[in-house]
């Protein structure tokens, strides 16, 4: 199981870059993958619904679907990044790729995603890998920060298969 952290500002393209990487390694490498996004401003349960009555009143899980097959996990106790995935390991051992939003302390392999060049330089780290986003529309391919691309996913896919081993 791969993990890829996606780092970036509100607004930075990390929502559209995830979604076009996924569609490409749906369809032409047929992985199965999980994200993990961080949700930092509004709760994902809100009081009043079904879910939030029985994890208030004990439940360690409260697992939800609807009639599209959606399904969701909401776990009622602090639980770590590292946790979750240990947790989404053991329950299929078939996952090839796990994105992981939003979190940027993360010792993993990342893509700081970001709108503008000047937005760059103040968010790198040493797990950083690629640069994409927003700014990658607006300069011209093959550029680079501090040695790090900066790549279209749109127009680049390969690049970043072979930046994270992804066969």
């Amino acid at each position: 199981m791969k993990l890829i952290s996606i780092i970036g500002y509100s607004g930075s393209g990390k929502t559209h870059f995830i979604t076009n990487v996924i569609k490409r390694l749906k369809s032409e490498l047929d992985l199965t993958i999980v994200v993990i996004k961080n949700v930092h401003v509004h709760e994902i349960d809100t009081e009043g619904k079904d879910s939030f009555e029985f994890s208030n009143a004990g439940a360690d899980f409260s697992i939800i679907r609807n009639k599209y097959h959606d399904n969701a996990v909401f776990f009622k106790k602090e639980i770590s990044v590292e946790e979750l995935l240990d947790w989404i390991l053991n329950l299929s051992k078939n996952i090839n790729l796990v994105f992981i939003e939003g979190f940027r302390d993360l010792n993993v392999p990342s893509v700081l995603c970001a709108e503008n060049v000047e937005d760059i330089e103040g968010q790198l780290n040493p797990n950083v890998k690629m640069i994409s986003g927003l700014v990658s529309s607006k300069i011209e391919r093959k550029s680079t920060v501090q040695d790090l691309p900066i790549i279209n996913i749109q127009y680049e896919f390969h690049r970043f298969l072979e930046i994270f081993g992804i066969k």
